[in-house]
């Protein structure tokens, strides 16, 4: 029976996407390889007492970390560079698989790699760190030498062919599925405690996601501001997020703007919302908005589809593949264009049927199947 050994590196943390991936995947990877022995390495700094059990065919196995990795870099460093490719060895894997962009450089077994995005290489201030630029180096140099690459979307194949200077054939698009279950939320009285718990407006747009430069919110509420001068009646904006720090001033704290914009009165900041409350906000709004500038994938507006809402993204990167143009994408950085966009989804809305079903169209089961015919090939 031949051995599939998994870097288990973000196993329990369902707050990143790395860690949603891997949670979704594994679900689905265990049926996709039945005859196939799974392992998950997982490190023993988060405690076995936080991390939740894998899928029952799959063994964790929990690996010490070297005495030299005294810091969070060097633990990292540490568990991709000596521990993962060491326990291949030791565990007799045939393939080994890291879920994310951190694969050995050198290893004695086949490896596979999962590369979600090029933000620190394409965007120059998300790794503009002497350590950051080196590890940034290193994974490329490491994904250069893998036996595969995954990737979760064309767009995101194509900048990995061009920046990597990898082979075509030895990238392969396997698109992410939702990391948690989202469906139009058809409980009146869910949705009346939701709208009570945070003091929903009747009528509302709705964001949630991070504040990072990427994101654009600025242009998101300068075009809302924009839209309100030509339609007065416009429905307040929703804000769901967790906020920066005052002092973190890499991030986009919106409420500035929105004071400096006069806009207090129309758009509410929720802060940090539990995922168990998201179906029920995206199922409430009108229109979700999304103008981010880079997404590997983008799962923001997947779930606002799921929840039979349309989402307004921006044309680049992968979001367009992602939407399927139900809803015609803004152009980037765009104000004037997007405000219209706005105005004009909601005068002209999509069935909410097309937007679930193009949601549905990204599954796990898909992604595993995908995955699974990749791991074969390299035994």
């Amino acid at each position: 029976m031949p051995k599939l050994l998994i870097n288990g590196w973000f196993w329990g943390r369902t707050d990143t996407g790395s860690g949603q991936y891997l949670h979704g995947l594994i679900w689905e990877l265990y049926k996709a390889l039945p005859d196939w022995q799974i392992m998950l390495l997982t490190p023993p700094i988060y405690g076995d007492y936080r991390l939740p059990a894998p899928p029952p065919t799959v063994q964790k196995v929990r690996a010490p970390l070297p005495g030299w990795a005294v810091n969070a870099q060097l633990v990292k460093l540490a568990w991709e560079q000596k521990v993962f490719p060491r326990w291949a060895k030791c565990l007799h894997a045939d393939v080994a698989f890291v879920p994310y962009w951190g694969s050995p450089l050198r290893s004695p077994v086949p490896v596979t790699v999962t590369i979600h995005d090029m933000i620190p290489v394409l965007l120059d201030d998300y790794a503009s760190g002497m350590l950051a630029r080196a590890y940034t180096w290193l994974v490329s140099k490491s994904a250069r030498n893998a036996d595969a690459i995954f990737t979760v979307s064309q767009s995101a194949m194509n900048d990995i062919v061009r920046l990597l200077e990898v082979p075509e054939e030895k990238v392969h698009v396997t698109y992410e599925s939702l990391g948690a279950p989202h469906a139009p939320v058809e409980d009146k009285d869910e949705r009346a405690r939701i709208r009570e718990e945070y003091d929903l407006p009747q009528r509302y747009l709705f964001y949630l996601g991070g504040f990072d430069p990427r994101k654009n919110v600025p242009l998101m509420l300068r075009a809302y501001a924009r839209a309100r001068q030509l339609r007065a009646d416009l429905p307040d904006l929703v804000i769901a997020g967790r906020l920066p720090r005052p002092k973190d001033k890499w991030f986009t704290d919106p409420r500035p703007i929105i004071a400096e914009l006069g806009l207090q009165e129309h758009v509410h900041t929720l802060g940090f919302v539990p995922d168990a409350h998201k179906p029920a906000l995206y199922t409430m709004a009108e229109l979700f908005l999304f103008p981010s500038r880079y997404e590997g994938f983008g799962m923001p507006p997947l779930e606002a589809m799921a929840c039979g809402t349309p989402a307004l993204v921006a044309d680049n990167s992968s979001l367009p593949e992602i939407t399927g143009g139900i809803v015609p994408p803004a152009p980037t950085d765009d104000v004037e264009a997007y405000a219209r966009a706005i105005l004009a989804t909601l005068d002209n809305p999509p069935d909410p049927q097309a937007l679930i079903h193009r949601a549905n169209h990204f599954t796990w089961k898909k992604t595993a199947a995908h995955t699974a015919e990749v791991i074969r090939a390299h035994v």
